[in-house]
């Protein structure tokens, strides 16, 4: 499926999880338009925008941390589409989505990727395209550090993910991962991949 635009409308409670954080949530009636490229949402932890990018990626796979008081009114090129047909185009970016809960090398979830999608490159191509250091391409998930972002969008990549849908980051962890995070960002734009990242308030400066 070759995604523009994804509009979302939804109304419930969420409880949003990932390795740093969780967050009881609630979308009250809200209502979400994304394109291509890097959707930045700014807010504090539980005021909806992690619910959102959670709701998009996890729904098939947690359904208990969901409670929606309707079903959720969600489209992909102005065409309704269901949210569990969505999560196939979906990765979280976290190592709660099945995708990224193995403890297989980077390189190995690549070609088993690959295998699974067919798409035409090889895993070389794909670690050369997120610049990933050779030495943490041979080891899992765990063990490349501020690399973790690029391995899973590389992962993401190589079972054609069209969705990138990231975890809440306070305005200093986002910072913290500095190139790393915002090469990622850059590399998923070019290939006209739809990003959502939701992320703290900067700090006000006195």
């Amino acid at each position: 499926m070759n995604i523009k635009k994804i509009s979302v409308n939804n109304d419930g409670y969420i409880h949003c999880k990932s390795s740093f954080y969780s967050s009881q949530d609630i979308l009250n009636n809200a209502k979400f338009d994304f394109d291509v490229g890097i959707n930045k949402l700014t807010g504090e932890i539980d005021s909806g925008i992690w619910a959102i990018s959670y709701l998009l990626s996890m729904y098939k796979h947690r359904p208990r941390d969901f409670v929606l008081f309707e079903r959720p009114i969600v489209a992909v090129n102005d065409k309704w589409i269901s949210l569990n047909e969505l999560s196939e185009f979906s990765c979280y970016m976290d190592k709660l989505d099945p995708l990224f809960s193995s403890n297989r090398s980077v390189k190995k979830l690549i070609i088993q990727g690959l295998r699974h999608s067919k798409l035409n490159c090889s895993y070389d191509d794909i670690k050369n395209l997120f610049y990933i250091d050779s030495e943490r391409f041979e080891r899992p998930l765990n063990g490349v550090g501020n690399e973790i972002f690029k391995a899973m969008a590389a992962i993401g990549f190589s079972y054609k993910k069209e969705i990138f849908c990231f975890l809440w980051l306070s305005n200093r962890r986002f910072e913290s991962y500095h190139e790393n995070l915002t090469t990622v960002l850059q590399i998923l734009e070019k290939l006209e991949k739809t990003v959502i990242i939701p992320v703290g308030i900067s700090p006000q400066k006195t």
